[in-house]
């Protein structure tokens, strides 16, 4: 089953478009987990008031902050949420489909290829302009700039076969910056060529226009804190195929 995972902060401008994104679409069958951050503005009336009486979404509202590594952590291993085999697809709460198609075609690819565990693919930003998500080389990802950006989709025990230890810093906490390079290079590397797809088809839009992303100095971990934790994830012991 196709399971989408949310997490944002402090999203109230942004949260009702996303889950509009969410309900456009042609494809019915799928969760989602929408994982609320301790959001001290509107976002969770205005979830709420969206989601209210449909079963296929799940509000998850912390009472203390995770940041985002440990918020999907916690609930991709959990096996009352999820099961191996879930398609997991990740739309962060500020962020929405590009057209009503997504989750349709993402099943699609998994239907044909059973043999598939990992995708990336292209998006574009809220102001139009083409996103840099490119194929990635398992073999020197670490190295090279990171492109393995939206759409990103998985398998759910792909994310299972990651040492925890991956996440977290030397004073196991987990980071509170830089997850998506916490968590895609131990995938890609388990993944190889045989179980990684890039999508050339523009399936996300990022929205570069929120002043919490991380990239930003507003944001609340910031950009040094981000390339520091990248710096520690790059010299971890890579992954072997699976």
């Amino acid at each position: 089953m196709i399971k989408i995972v949310s997490c944002f902060w402090n999203a109230e401008k942004y949260i009702e478009k996303c889950i509009d994104s969410v309900l456009s679409q042609d494809f019915k069958e799928f969760k989602m987990f929408l994982i609320d951050d301790v959001s001290t503005d509107g976002t969770l009336q205005k979830i709420k008031s969206k989601i209210e009486g449909d079963d296929r979404f799940i509000l998850i509202s912390n009472s203390e902050k995770k940041y985002k590594l440990k918020n999907l952590d916690d609930l991709i291993i959990d096996d009352d949420y999820f099961d191996d085999e879930d398609i997991i697809v990740e739309l962060d709460g500020d962020d929405w489909f590009y057209g009503n198609d997504v989750l349709g075609f993402i099943n699609e690819k998994y239907e044909k290829n059973k043999n598939l565990w990992l995708t990336n693919g292209s998006f574009i930003y809220s102001d139009g302009r083409f996103g840099f998500s490119s194929p990635v080389n398992y073999k020197t990802v670490r190295n090279d700039i990171f492109t393995f950006s939206h759409l990103r989709t998985w398998k759910c025990h792909l994310w299972r076969s990651i040492d925890e230890n991956s996440f977290k810093d030397s004073d196991g906490k987990y980071f509170k910056a830089g997850p998506d390079i916490a968590y895609s290079f131990p995938m890609i590397e388990m993944c190889g060529n045989k179980h990684y797809e890039f999508i050339p088809k523009i399936l996300h839009v990022y929205n570069e226009q929120n002043p919490y992303n991380e990239h930003k100095a507003g944001a609340s971990a910031g950009q040094f804190e981000q390339n520091r934790v990248a710096n520690i994830v790059r010299k971890l012991p890579k992954y072997n195929l699976i």
